[in-house]
């Protein structure tokens, strides 16, 4: 298959650009300067944001104020007003600055509870991308961080003997593998938890292979984010004993970096998978390999992108930029990939018997019952895709 061509325009070799004026060249120091100046006053509010978390760790004041951020986006944006500057443009900038505020102050440890248990937690899978990302998780909260991985001369099976928590981070197909070749080595007193996709599966065959206190999560995140603030984690309480510690450690580990904890049970829990992966994924790849068989090359369409457009692009060459085995996996280990599977093709034969039949009044019942679904949601969604989009347009 031929490489695509840039999609960034270029100019072309043959076409000389004509020196700048002057004028445009002092104007643009000037701009340098200015622009070194916000920088030094970045440095400067970063420092006082570590003197806050400090404050704050103090207090046990938690890192998220949101009537604080609101008042000062209100403040910032009545400002700008008087300074000729676009409100939209100046709440887009104090956002960015609000969530680096966060994720800054998330790193000084302040809320990391002065009494929080510190636990040695093995991390098997640990070289991979979400076990690293854990990895530096509980050591950034004060856990000792044992890893094992196939490349290291610690087994895991010696890790989840010398661990208090063991995490199980390993590709889909093969978890449960190693679950029950680890999970025989748990502590009895100790947690076994793992970062699959789906809860059911795995949650069963820990508790079946272990002997320890179990809890299934799932992080509704890839290891790529930029930051652990506001992200979701699913938990699943598989196998608690009376009192168990281990629930609290857990949520407050999470908790101290910003995430935030959603408790479900097993089945819930893939049944929304089914829709939030598995359907997202199928009408994903179908759009990417459609595109791919009709050969129409990429540099043609971008021609004629709509900002719609180009950020189902980016998402859907996004998708498989990543791995075929974990989506395969997330695909064929959901118990309800084949319902699923059922309303996805029954949805896109009734939108296509419609077109072909150019029955219009069929087309608008089957918009309607979809619009009607989203309900008060569409407006809310409305209002992110065009912040999304903007931002899009933005980048260039």
């Amino acid at each position: 298959m031929k490489r695509q061509e840039s999609l960034l325009s270029k100019t072309p070799d043959h076409i000389s650009t004509p020196p700048l004026p002057q004028e445009l060249l002092d104007l643009r120091k000037q701009i340098d300067r200015l622009d070194s100046q916000l920088l030094e006053v970045l440095a400067q509010r970063n420092h006082v944001v570590s003197r806050v978390a400090g404050v704050k760790k103090k207090h046990q004041i938690p890192i998220r104020d949101r009537e604080r951020e609101t008042s000062i986006l209100q403040d910032r944006k009545s400002t700008c007003q008087t300074l000729g500057l676009s409100d939209s443009v100046v709440e887009n900038v104090y956002r960015v600055l609000l969530t680096a505020s966060r994720e800054r102050q998330a790193d000084l440890g302040t809320e990391v509870p002065d009494n929080l248990s510190q636990r040695t937690v093995a991390v098997i899978g640990g070289h991979g991308g979400m076990g690293k990302l854990f990895a530096n998780l509980f050591e950034s909260v004060g856990q000792e961080v044992l890893l094992a991985d196939l490349d290291t001369t610690l087994t895991p099976t010696e890790a989840a003997s010398r661990a208090d928590a063991v995490l199980i981070s390993v590709p889909m197909r093969a978890t449960v593998e190693v679950i029950r070749k680890i999970g025989p080595s748990c502590r009895k007193d100790g947690l076994l938890f793992d970062v699959t996709s789906t809860k059911v599966e795995p949650v069963e065959e820990m508790i079946q292979n272990s002997c320890c206190d179990v809890i299934g999560t799932h992080p509704m995140f890839g290891p790529s984010v930029n930051t652990l603030q506001e992200q979701r984690v699913v938990l699943v309480h598989g196998r608690l004993r009376e009192n168990s510690p281990w629930p609290n450690w857990l949520s407050r580990c999470l908790k101290a970096r910003g995430m935030l904890i959603l408790e479900s049970d097993a089945e819930e829990h893939d049944r929304s998978m089914g829709i939030v992966q598995v359907l997202t994924h199928l009408s994903t790849q179908v759009l990417g390999l459609a595109m791919a068989r009709l050969g129409v090359p990429i540099t043609q369409t971008m021609r004629f992108a709509s900002p719609v457009y180009l950020m189902g692009l980016i998402m859907t060459a996004r998708h498989f930029c990543q791995s075929s085995e974990l989506y395969g996996a997330i695909h064929m280990s959901n118990p309800n990939q084949p319902e699923v599977a059922r309303a996805f093709s029954q949805s896109l034969t009734d939108w296509l018997e419609s077109v072909k039949n150019k029955d219009q009044e069929e087309f608008d019942r089957l918009f309607t019952e979809a619009h009607n679904f989203f309900g008060d949601f569409s407006d809310q969604a409305l209002t992110q895709s065009t912040h999304l989009i903007d931002r899009l347009v933005e980048r260039g």
